[in-house]
């Protein structure tokens, strides 16, 4: 079975990369995103992000539109929830509160909504680095045409910056999700697709390219090491959706991928894998490796799709698959097996991370973990993983 690394399309741009201390100190990151509709039915906002946790947020997502002159360029996909939401209840809201609007619309230069909770997050702790993220599994149709031409990629990249500027000493980072990049829309020999000996002095580059060519020229590259089964795809069998080695049952893991990553030469502190803060169901299953049929529908947000923070669902037993180093939960009266990390399975990825020199742990996304304080929590996990050297 052909491994394919899938690897998730970001450019980041770091004119200030800056990190809280313990991940300065490891080296490591760990990377979050948070998207610009957990406000809304999950009610998470920004105040509920532990951003001592984390060395990066993305924010997801920026979506692109056609400006005047006919290009695709960046543009806020949620104004409501991006910038113009006023938050005047003090639980919701991180201080100081904002007025509220009495009807009237923001000012020129004046934002509030999710972009003004994360600014005064950062005079509460201006070390974690926050991007935007543009693109995503829905609004990324608009790539290939943005980027086709030097035309095309000027106005695209003024686009960039044009929303940096709109919101100075707000974002650190761009970071674009393009999913997915193919050889289909290739013209590498196009002479305007260049880039500058000045690039690498001041930001970091991630994207998906043929791999002996990102090996040569991008400092991080995130794998997308999660979803490898999932039964919204129809009849499958159940099985793990972000295992860190390969069982017989289970060919695709992160392991595998990080070997083909290593095989075409890209550098081990390049890597950041990933880390999954939901669950892929499987309904009408005997269990692990065995067929299933259609998605589970009793599910958070959607069918086959749960967060973690509510599993094990009622019924079911939480095991743990030592080959696989992965986590899943059984329900033998409803027939439903859930997949998804656990802190025994990110406490083995950041290992992992340190034993093989990797770069980090991405991860998707903020809301569906437990708080900090809870046992449970994923990104206490996380954190203690990649701050603390284990071998040490």
């Amino acid at each position: 079975m052909s491994m394919q690394p899938q690897i998730l399309a970001i450019l980041t741009i770091l004119p200030f990369h800056h990190v809280t201390d313990p991940f300065q100190k490891s080296g490591k990151r760990l990377i979050v995103y948070h998207t610009n509709w957990a406000m809304y039915d999950r009610k998470f906002n920004v105040r509920d992000i532990p951003i001592y946790y984390y060395s990066d947020i993305n924010y997801a997502f920026v979506s692109l539109t056609m400006n005047d002159q006919g290009f695709y360029v960046p543009s806020l996909s949620d104004s409501w929830s991006d910038t113009d939401k006023r938050f005047t209840v003090a639980d919701e809201s991180v201080p100081p509160l904002d007025p509220p609007d009495n009807g009237q619309p923001c000012k020129p230069g004046q934002y509030y909504g999710n972009f003004g909770q994360f600014r005064n997050l950062k005079t509460i702790n201006p070390a974690f680095s926050l991007g935007f993220s543009i693109g995503g599994w829905t609004l990324s149709k608009h790539f290939s045409t943005a980027v086709r031409t030097p035309e095309t990629r000027q106005a695209f990249v003024q686009g960039i910056l044009d929303l940096l500027n709109q919101f100075p000493q707000l974002f650190d980072r761009v970071d674009i999700d393009w999913e997915h990049v193919s050889p289909a829309g290739e013209n590498y020999g196009d002479e305007g697709n260049t880039t500058h000996p000045k690039d690498g002095e001041h930001y970091g580059l991630i994207s998906a390219l043929p791999l002996a060519i990102m090996a040569q020229t991008l400092t991080s590259i995130n794998v997308m090491t999660y979803d490898y089964a999932s039964s919204s795809w129809g009849p499958v069998a159940a099985g793990h959706h972000t295992n860190l080695f390969s069982t017989p049952y289970a060919p695709l893991s992160i392991h595998n991928i990080v070997e083909a990553l290593l095989a075409r030469g890209v550098p081990a502190n390049k890597i950041v894998i990933g880390a999954a803060f939901y669950s892929r169901g499987f309904a009408n299953t005997d269990g692990l490796s065995r067929p299933s049929s259609g998605t589970v529908p009793d599910q958070s947000w959607e069918a086959g799709l749960c967060d973690y923070l509510s599993l094990p669902r009622q019924g079911a037993v939480e095991h743990w698959d030592d080959q696989a180093r992965a986590t899943y939960s059984y329900d033998p009266v409803k027939k439903i097996l859930n997949s998804y990390d656990s802190v025994q399975s990110v406490t083995e990825k950041c290992k992992y991370v340190w034993d093989r020199g990797l770069q980090g742990i991405i991860v998707w996304e903020s809301s569906g973990d437990f708080n900090v304080s809870h046992p449970r929590s994923l990104s206490t996990a996380l954190y203690h993983g990649l701050t603390r050297d284990p071998r040490q």
